[in-house]
């Protein structure tokens, strides 16, 4: 029996790749875009993250079938202006 409320994964890649196992119920598409673009900041705040001047953060979002879904990025960039 298929489920009501969409099941999506979550994704992170950030140098490293780290797979969601465990996915997250979404009441549809929107929301778990919705939620893909919350989770950056959340990564970004991570000390190991910002200690880097240049950094990619994606999540991708894939469907109970696999299929990607949906992609939000983040781009962190640091530039010394004196040394």
């Amino acid at each position: 029996m298929e489920s009501l409320v969409p099941f999506y994964f979550f994704d992170v890649h950030d140098g490293g790749y780290q797979r969601d196992e465990e996915g997250t119920y979404c009441t549809d598409l929107e929301s778990a875009a919705l939620a893909a673009r919350r989770l950056l900041p959340a990564i970004a705040a991570n000390e190991t993250v910002i200690q880097e001047d240049r950094k990619i953060i994606t999540v991708l979002v894939t469907d109970e079938e696999g299929r990607a879904v949906y992609s939000a990025a983040l781009s962190l960039v640091g530039t010394w202006l004196i040394r």
